[in-house]
């Protein structure tokens, strides 16, 4: 999970970080992506997910021939994308109880609020989910190909 969070983690509300990485897919196509490396390779693991779904890539040779290639990585795309970003509001659930405990007046009603939200219950569903999808389409993948 290192890979996809950033070194600076702001104070966020839970969909905060989600916005964010909309935000800066949408702010990196605006600006034709000058964040990137020189290598034209992104640094951050989550901001090369998101570049997935608006760039395109050559082909890796051991995949040309496999028959529809094209559909199957679209679908492997998003669920690294819906994956990432579950992982983005799983963080942002964790930072908040972290924020809680280093608050220097600890009142109950707060720690009940945090204790008390289902939402990441639901987020961790949906990692389990497309997880086990991204696991199945790579293996359908690994299937098609000739080598």
């Amino acid at each position: 999970m290192s890979a996809l969070l950033s070194d600076k983690r702001p104070e966020a509300t839970p969909a905060s970080r989600s916005e964010v990485v909309a935000d800066a897919a949408l702010a990196d196509e605006s600006s034709g992506g000058a964040d990137r490396r020189g290598s034209g390779r992104r640094a951050r693991a989550r901001d090369r997910l998101m570049d997935r779904a608006t760039r395109s890539y050559a082909p890796n040779a051991s995949l040309l021939g496999v028959d529809d290639l094209e559909t199957m990585l679209l679908f492997v795309d998003d669920d690294l994308r819906e994956t990432g970003l579950a992982m983005c509001r799983i963080e942002d659930y964790l930072v908040r109880a972290l924020g809680l405990l280093e608050q220097p007046q600890l009142r109950r009603a707060d720690v009940q609020a945090v204790a008390g939200d289902e939402d990441v219950l639901e987020h961790l569903d949906q990692l389990n989910e497309t997880v086990e999808s991204l696991r199945r389409r790579l293996a359908k993948l690994a299937g098609r190909m000739r080598r």
